[in-house]
């Protein structure tokens, strides 16, 4: 057997290694990002139905148009970034342009005054359609980052843990700031307390977004050949890879199942707790606890996936979300203290399902590219963050559907039937989509030791897929 080259390993070494700067900026990049995004996941439903009295269906009609215009440009948003980076070597500058828009969309969202209904709907349609393009222009590029820093597995779970920290740290300080934000200008109104905290949310997320893109350091030796063909032979690549590629298969399930579920939970948990506990003064703890949950476990279950697997850290992660929204079901109406427990649980599991998913994402196109020959990168996470988004849109129109069927009136006293129906959108069906997402997580294929295999495939000479 030959000996391995010395000067080999270190050049691999060399280019998986990724700087503590490049790691910190990319798990900040997600704390800007989570910002808003969190931000509108937590509040902009509610902002819509009880503060701009849209009726519930029409607040999940404009989520349904948000999913339309991304299914358009989020697959051309993506080809076009893949593309600069091909001819540039950099996704990071594109974020730092895209840094300013993100933040004033996100305040205009919140900016719509209380008129007429058809004038009130089309000025939260235009400003949550502008939002959505100028996310989709900096989310692309920053999702797409990990197959282009390194092609450790264990690098990327690692990378993956910053994010899920930074977001966690943005997702907790939206979910106590908003809140507080309101309290302190109720006399100014409600609808002017949420209007101020979004103003104030945009600009430390176009701040954030700035300095991350500023700080991340890409190395070109991790930049794919540019393209050959044009915006349409891109998209074909992209539709003909995925379907030749099963693990993606399986993570975009998994992303559908559990962006449905925590989007469920954290849009109806202001209902919640206004309507069926009655308890309000209870909004900034509940919502601050995921948050702070996810910060102190997500290197815990990088540790986790270290020492066994990605696939047996993401079953572990499951079955603790699940464990939570099941306490809440069975209890709903329990103390604060067993509620704090149970959304103490979901944001526990819930951790470890971003940092094992956006960890496993490169490596199914290391697979992907080993299958097919082609290396489809941003465009890959760029239909990931689609279903995303669309999974996201979906909670949200069935939030609004089933407030509405339920009878659901803002500024009134529920129905038994609604505050049924808001349990249920906090604890039945998140467990009950937990539960399908187990069965996924279990056939999945690639192991560190296949991802290892593919890795030394692509760097030796091609013998076909």
């Amino acid at each position: 057997m030959s000996e391995p080259d010395p000067a080999s390993e270190t050049a691999a070494e060399t280019a998986n290694r990724v700087s503590i700067v490049t790691r910190a900026s990319y798990g900040a990049g997600d704390l800007g990002f989570v910002l808003v995004w969190q931000g509108a996941a937590l509040f902009l439903l509610y902002f819509y139905t009880d503060i701009l009295h849209l009726a519930p269906w029409v607040a999940g009609a404009i989520y349904l148009a948000g999913m339309v215009w991304d299914a358009v440009s989020d697959p051309l948003i993506a080809t076009w970034a893949e593309r600069h980076a091909a001819r540039t070597g950099r996704y990071g500058r594109i974020i730092g342009w895209a840094a300013l828009p993100v933040g004033l969309t996100y305040a205009a969202m919140f900016a719509i005054p209380a008129g007429g209904a058809a004038a009130t709907a089309i000025g939260a349609l235009v400003s949550h359609l502008a939002f959505r393009t100028a996310f989709t222009c900096a989310a692309m590029p920053y999702s797409a980052l990990p197959a282009r820093l390194t092609r450790d597995g264990d690098v990327r779970t690692a990378l993956s843990a910053v994010r899920v920290v930074g977001a966690a740290i943005g997702g907790l300080a939206v979910a106590i700031a908003t809140p507080l934000i309101v309290q302190m200008a109720a006399e100014s109104g409600e609808g002017a307390g949420y209007r101020l905290a979004a103003i104030a949310t945009g600009a430390l997320a176009a701040a954030v977004l700035l300095l991350s893109s500023l700080g991340i350091r890409e190395t070109p030796t991790a930049s794919p050949a540019p393209p050959a063909t044009g915006y349409l032979g891109d998209l074909g690549d992209l539709w003909s890879g995925m379907l030749r590629n099963p693990p993606l298969q399986r993570l975009l399930a998994l992303m559908l199942l559990a962006t449905i579920g925590f989007g469920l939970f954290t849009q109806n948990m202001l209902y919640f707790l206004n309507h069926v506990l009655a308890r309000p003064e209870l909004a900034l703890p509940v919502l601050a606890t995921p948050a702070v949950a996810m910060i102190v476990t997500a290197p815990l279950w990088m540790m986790l996936s270290a020492r066994s697997s990605k696939r047996f850290a993401m079953l572990a992660g499951i079955i603790t979300a699940l464990a939570g929204y099941l306490l809440i079901a069975i209890a709903p109406t329990a103390g604060p203290a067993l509620i704090l427990v149970s959304v103490g649980l979901v944001g526990i599991g819930s951790a470890a399902l971003p940092v094992m998913f956006w960890s496993m994402v490169p490596d199914v196109i290391d697979f992907g590219e080993l299958k097919t020959g082609v290396r489809v990168e941003a465009r890959t996470f760029g239909l990931t963050t689609f279903v995303q988004k669309c999974a996201a849109g979906l909670a949200a129109l069935l939030a609004g559907g089933l407030l509405a069927w339920s009878g659901y009136t803002a500024d009134a006293v529920q129905t038994p039937a609604a505050q049924s129906t808001i349990i249920a959108m906090i604890s039945w069906l998140p467990a009950g989509l937990m539960a399908a997402m187990i069965a996924i997580v279990w056939g999945y294929p690639l192991s560190r030791e296949r991802h290892r295999e593919i890795v030394a495939d692509l760097a030796g000479p091609r013998t076909g897929s």
